[in-house]
């Protein structure tokens, strides 16, 4: 007796990553300390020493610690972002919704940036008004990105119905995906 496609494909959960939180919050901690430390210098004058100045930068640098910290407090890291499951794909911040896999027409992965930092799944739809939907998978954590576009591209095989090829004239009789096991997309 063959499993029930809950079985064998379970529902995934993936979260928001702590670490480009964290990394954010430092840098713009670093960045917001150089004007800061200007603008001391500016304020206080040539009169005082370096070491007001300094002790003033750590002042202003406690201060956004402590800020930075109480807007930590307020993001919830352990609710769910993005979930996958035999339904479609469900996204919770932006309000999107579910995605039926019926309405996903392709799932494309790139990596953007210098050192291809960036990691992006881009979902295009078939019938929306809205053709394509972005998913910033070097933000979630649950698995690697690659891997996260590997599952989706998986569901969607499963779950998709069966597209028609018929009203496309440029599709040969032999499509090279019955015959390699690879798709186009």
């Amino acid at each position: 007796m063959s499993d029930p496609p809950e079985a064998s494909f379970p529902r995934r959960e993936f979260r928001r990553a702590k670490r480009p939180v964290y990394i954010g919050l430092l840098a713009g901690g670093v960045i917001l300390l150089y004007p800061v430390a200007i603008g001391a210098t500016k304020i206080l004058g040539p009169e005082f020493g370096v070491a007001p100045r300094i002790l003033l930068t750590m002042a202003f640098l406690a201060i956004y610690a402590v800020g930075a910290r109480a807007l930590l407090s307020r993001l919830d890291f352990d609710e769910v972002v993005l979930a996958l499951d035999h339904q479609g794909i469900r996204f919770t911040p932006h309000g999107t919704g579910r995605i039926p896999w019926a309405s996903i027409a392709g799932i494309k992965y790139y990596e953007v940036g210098r050192f291809r930092e960036n990691k992006i799944i881009a979902i295009s739809k078939r019938d929306a008004e809205t053709k394509e939907t972005r998913i910033d998978a070097h933000l979630l954590r649950g698995s690697r990105p690659r891997e996260l576009y590997e599952t989706m591209r998986r569901y969607h095989r499963h779950f998709a119905p069966a597209t028609n090829r018929k009203d496309d004239a440029n599709v040969g009789t032999y499509a090279s995906s019955s015959w390699t096991g690879l798709d186009d997309d």
